[in-house]
């Protein structure tokens, strides 16, 4: 297979009719994950500590 013949496949993308619910738990757990992969070292808050 040529690079031009994989650029001409289709790529079918199954979406959900609506978004799906987000839980606290699962916000916490997105929001850990965009922190590891900004690497982002620390937040910090108004007095200067670490936020968790």
């Amino acid at each position: 297979m040529t690079s031009d013949e994989r650029d001409e496949r289709e790529l079918k993308v199954n979406l959900p009719a609506e978004l799906p619910v987000l839980t606290r738990r699962v916000s916490r757990i997105l929001l850990d994950i965009l922190i590891e992969l900004s690497e982002v070292e620390a937040l910090e808050g108004a007095s200067g500590e670490e936020v968790r």
